[in-house]
């Protein structure tokens, strides 16, 4: 999710800068990899508390009080 969210951001900027000024290649290097990075750290922590979150809310995967039921052999 997190990979779908920044890659929204960072595109959507890279194109209205791209748009509107002329930069060079390495200064759109310089720009958008360390931009990239930071927005992906930063945004992890949140993302995954967020499908924890829902994960709890659903009473999915342990958070029911029952053990999840995982089927060795499933019937066909």
């Amino acid at each position: 999710l997190v990979v779908v969210i920044v890659g929204h951001i960072v595109l959507g900027a890279f194109m209205g800068v791209e748009a509107t000024s002329t930069l060079s290649t390495w200064q759109h290097i310089a720009i958008w990899v360390p931009l990239t990075i930071l927005m992906a750290i930063v945004l992890l922590q949140p993302v995954k508390g967020a499908v924890i979150g829902l994960q709890w809310a659903f009473y999915m995967h342990g958070f029911g009080g029952e053990e999840d039921l995982i089927e060795s052999h499933p019937e066909a």
